[in-house]
């Protein structure tokens, strides 16, 4: 084999590769608050991916009166450019957040729990700004 049929080859798989890495992704426009769930794929300007992966929901419920609010654990996973991130980002507290020359705010999360209610992973919604530097 040759060096220009190695180069295509290595362009091929990279192709091949970027491709599966992007398919069945959501796209999102920077700069525009969107809504996500846990456990969907977001792409982010072609180089970034990213998913929430879960939720700890520990706000006081919405028919308590407590002390403390509480707060919302979300665990983000990001790959930028094929570097994985893993991080934890809080609506209340380190939010937003900077990763890759972008900042990432959480700006609601539903429902709001009753008490003595479980809310599932799946049914979980999350309002999300994600703006560039």
């Amino acid at each position: 084999m040759n060096i220009l049929s190695l180069k295509r080859i290595h362009t091929t798989l990279l192709v091949f590769l970027v491709f599966i890495l992007f398919s069945g992704c959501d796209k999102i426009q920077i700069g525009e608050p969107f809504t996500c769930k846990i456990g969907t794929k977001y792409l982010l300007e072609n180089s970034i991916v990213f998913t929430i992966d879960s939720i700890s929901d520990y706000r006081c419920p919405k028919d308590v009166i407590c002390i403390w609010g509480g707060d919302v654990d979300l665990y983000f996973n990001i790959d930028i450019n094929l570097v994985q991130i893993d991080t934890l980002v809080r609506l209340f507290r380190n939010n937003p957040i900077n990763i890759g020359n972008y900042d990432w705010e959480v700006l609601e999360v539903n429902p709001r729990l009753n008490s003595g209610q479980i809310i599932d992973q799946k049914d979980y919604r999350i309002n999300l700004l994600i703006q560039k530097d």
